[in-house]
C-alpha cells in the first residue's frame, strides 16, 4: 500500500499522507480550495483513518485560498463521528496565510472540540511540536 494518495481539482491539489515514525496522518492542502475540496479530502482520509486508526492528524493548509466553511456543518456532524470512533484524538490545523482561514478554522475548532483536542498553528514546526507531545 503506497503511503501518499491524492485528491486533485482543476484548482488544488490535496495530499494525504502516512507518516509512519509519528504514526499520523500529514494533510498538505495546496491552491484554492472550497468546501467540496474539504469533504473529498476529508472522505480520503477517513477511509484510510479506519485502516490505520491513528490518533493524530495534522492538517496543513499553509498554502491555500479560499471559503470552506460551508464545510464545517458536515465535518462536525458527519466526518467527525466516524473519525473519531477510527481513533482520532488529536488534530493540528496549520493555518492559511490567508486571513481568511482563521474565521473558519477557529469554528470548527469550537464544533469539534467536545470529541477530539483542535489546536491551531501559524507554522508547521510549532504544530509537529505539539502533535509529538501529545500521548498516543
Amino acid at each position: 500500500m503506497a503511503n501518499i494518495w491524492a485528491v486533485n481539482s482543476a484548482h488544488s491539489y490535496i495530499s494525504v499522507e502516512y507518516v509512519a515514525e509519528h504514526d499520523w496522518f500529514y494533510v498538505k492542502w495546496s491552491g484554492h480550495i472550497n468546501p467540496d475540496d474539504v469533504v473529498k479530502a476529508a472522505n480520503t482520509y477517513l477511509k484510510l483513518q479506519e485502516e490505520k486508526r491513528c490518533a493524530k492528524l495534522l492538517n496543513d493548509k499553509s498554502e491555500v485560498t479560499g471559503d470552506w466553511q460551508e464545510a464545517n456543518d458536515w465535518l462536525q456532524y458527519d466526518w467527525m463521528p466516524q473519525v473519531s470512533e477510527a481513533g482520532l484524538k488529536y488534530f493540528a490545523m496549520v493555518l492559511s496565510r490567508d486571513l481568511h482561514d482563521l474565521a473558519p478554522a477557529q469554528d470548527l475548532q469550537q464544533r469539534l472540540a467536545p470529541i477530539c483536542t483542535v489546536e491551531l498553528f501559524r507554522d508547521l514546526a510549532s504544530a509537529e511540536q505539539w502533535l509529538d507531545a501529545q500521548p498516543e
